[in-house]
């Protein structure tokens, strides 16, 4: 099973990629949380990443293929569900010729007011990296992280000056590859606009039926 979840930012990909890798004992592997991974590390990659994740642009291509490529250096043919990858058409095109292909991809439609509204409240745990909403998915304690007891932030690229800047990016950049996938067979749109548990239960049926 090797999926794509493809969509605008705060689109709840990730949520549900979290959701399905757990359901269906999948990895999950977000590029966003790659690149973020070797900003921390202040390796040469991540500092080459480190503007354009802070502004909300795109990374290079040339930036995180290499990231991917290392990721499945040692087995492309496993199971994966890719978050936040490709972002434009020669990454996915890359991703063909390094032999890394996709059954399918869920494309979340979702509204601009709403994307505005997830990615406005988002709070992020640097150290487990998980991800909350202070109205639809709130600690039990206000600023610390449920899971590891860390300070949950709000990261850099989910400023409003950087989500305004992630939209424009995405309709130019992002956004065609819906063509691409839908000429392959394998684009499947699905109602991003609706609460987690409904598209959770939507995409096991669809992935196991």
């Amino acid at each position: 099973m090797k999926f794509v979840f493809l969509g605008p930012p705060g689109a709840g990909k990730g949520t549900q990629a979290d959701y399905i890798s757990e359901d269906l004992s999948i990895e999950h592997i977000s590029t966003g949380e790659l690149l973020r991974q070797e900003i921390s590390l202040g390796t040469a990659l991540g500092e080459k990443a480190r503007s354009f994740v802070e502004s909300g642009e795109l990374v290079p291509d040339d930036i995180v293929i290499e990231i991917i490529k290392e990721h499945f250096s040692e087995d492309a043919g496993r199971s994966f569900i890719l978050d936040g990858f490709p972002r434009n058409r020669a990454q996915a095109v890359s991703l063909e010729e390094h032999g890394i292909d996709v059954n399918k991809v869920f494309f979340f439609d979702v509204s601009e007011k709403v994307v505005i509204e997830r990615l406005g409240g988002r709070l992020y745990c640097p150290v487990c990296k998980k991800f909350y909403h202070k109205d639809y998915r709130p600690p039990v304690r206000e600023g610390v992280c449920d899971s590891c007891g860390g300070d949950l932030m709000r990261r850099a690229d989910d400023e409003p000056a950087s989500i305004e800047n992630r939209l424009k990016v995405y309709m130019e950049k992002t956004h065609p590859l819906i063509r691409f996938y839908e000429d392959k067979g394998v684009l499947e749109h699905i109602d991003g606009d609706r609460p987690a548990g409904e598209i959770r239960r939507e995409l096991n049926a669809r992935i196991t039926g």
